[in-house]
């Protein structure tokens, strides 16, 4: 490889360069509200050096090891979260949030091949409601698809390359295509990538002179015209999207071995370059075990007026879903998990959790331990599971869901329904029928109501208050 592939070359600062003669092309622009949200700068003392995305803990960022490298270029497995800020460019304006705690992959080297390039930022509060959270890509046939890379810098064309004398914080999206897998460049006896762990792409302009990949490869792709970018190093981090799932991560850029494929013959995003991404799927389970840790004690876990997945973990946790049709777990410990609008799905999990449904048909699933269900507005299905929980539905027609594997022998432990009225139904699960059933009259702690039991195994599945035989009657149904 040429003198411009030295690691300090490698790590420009990350921008979006456009295939067009226009730098600021209108389409590539992205303005708050419009899509993207999700997609932050971020930098030390305020300042906006690299660019991640907002995972969808919303709490989380995803970006890449080497933007918290020491001056000197040395890895820093532990940088201070006190010198990070994360920004958010929303309609309302810019949102700054401090980083609480930073990670970064243990295996990160900063060496000449950027293995392990992948860290997440901790933010020390919840991301603003209105920016967009994502799930990663985890499939492992990104080789070969288009995706859409978003990320913050200063402008630059395909012809002349960077503009290295602007400030900009610009948020610009563009598209590529994955042509291989980053270690088809260890033909370079430098080079050791880890195999499969990193995505190659290149700068295309429809001139095969000028395409990196086909002329020294041998992988003939022209490009995508004039939504085809290219990506500098230091916003590094910027996220790939496949299916609106993050792909991707801007690592590295490179020249070809023969200069003039490179249209400026100079390492400065210009056609005719290579780049290569951090491998997201690759990197699944570490993020994921890394999610687990730090939500490990006590959380406010917030999600967005979209559709959101949000695990609280070990630690009481708060977690609220806000707007969409959200899927909440409890996890560990006793929490608070609200649902807010739309249809969601609320899981405690251990512990002895409170679940409010919100508006909206929710599911509502208690989990171990004594849990209190609460459905809200809407038609929901609550489901107190084991324990001695408390189950009131609220607003609107709600299936109460007794199960033959949670049914106990004292009634003082069973499931309590408190608000059972018109329109409601019992749910009956593992083949049970109301002729399987006995109703009986009961006043337990002082209130008054019916004991529905399993005549066939003398079990107790549950007590509902305030109602009568008759009004029970043809509301238990077997699901």
């Amino acid at each position: 490889m040429t003198e411009s592939l030295i690691q300090s070359e490698s790590r420009r600062r990350s921008r979006i360069v456009v295939a067009t003669n226009n730098p600021n092309e209108p389409r590539s622009l992205i303005l708050p509200g419009t899509g993207f949200d999700g997609v932050v700068a971020w930098g030390m003392n305020g300042e906006t050096e690299c660019s991640g995305s907002l995972l969808y803990t919303g709490r989380h960022i995803l970006t890449v090891a080497h933007c918290f490298n020491n001056i000197d270029d040395t890895p820093n497995l532990n940088p201070n979260p006190n010198s990070y800020t994360v920004f958010f460019d929303l309609p309302i304006g810019r949102i700054s949030i401090p980083a609480k705690r930073i990670f970064v992959h243990p295996n990160w080297r900063s060496d000449y091949d950027n293995n392990s390039d992948i860290a997440i930022i901790e933010l020390s509060q919840p991301a603003p409601i209105e920016a967009d959270r994502y799930q990663i890509y985890t499939q492992f046939d990104e080789v070969g698809k288009v995706f859409e890379k978003v990320g913050y810098g200063v402008s630059g064309t395909g012809w002349e390359g960077e503009n290295f004398d602007e400030v900009s914080q610009i948020k610009r999206r563009g598209k590529n295509r994955y042509d291989a897998f980053s270690e088809i460049f260890n033909d370079d006896p430098q080079s050791n990538i880890a195999p499969k762990t990193q995505l190659a792409y290149d700068f295309d302009n429809g001139s095969f002179f000028n395409d990196a990949f086909g002329v020294e490869y041998g992988i003939v792709d022209l490009g995508l015209g004039s939504e085809e970018i290219g990506i500098s190093g230091g916003d590094s981090g910027a996220p790939a999207f496949i299916d609106g799932k993050i792909a991707g991560l801007s690592s590295f850029g490179q020249s070809p071995f023969d200069p003039t494929i490179d249209v400026t013959e100079s390492n400065d995003t210009s056609f005719g370059e290579f780049f290569s991404d951090t491998r997201v799927s690759i990197y699944a389970s570490w993020i994921e075990e890394t999610i687990a840790l730090s939500n490990s004690g006590d959380d406010l876990i917030v999600g967005s007026n979209k559709i959101d997945i949000l695990n609280g973990n070990q630690g009481n946790d708060t977690i609220e879903g806000v707007g969409g049709g959200d899927t909440l777990f409890g996890g560990r410990e006793n929490d608070l998990i609200r649902g807010g609008d739309g249809d969601d799905f609320l899981s405690g999990n251990l512990g002895n959790d409170f679940l409010e449904g919100g508006s909206g048909n929710d599911q509502l699933f208690g989990g171990q331990a004594d849990d209190i269900l609460n459905g809200g507005e809407g038609q929901d299905s609550l489901s107190g599971d084991r324990g001695r929980d408390i189950l009131t539905g609220g607003n609107g027609e709600d299936l109460f869901i007794l199960s033959n594997q949670t049914a106990v022998n004292d009634p003082l432990q069973a499931d309590v329904i408190i608000d059972f009225s018109l329109g409601d139904r019992i749910g009956l699960t593992e083949g049970l029928t109301a002729e399987n059933l006995t109703l009986e009259t009961l006043n337990l702690d002082g209130v008054s109501g019916i004991l529905i039991r399993n005549s066939l195994a003398n079990t107790v599945l549950g007590f509902v208050q305030n109602t009568s035989v008759d009004q029970l009657s043809g509301n238990l149904i077997s699901i």
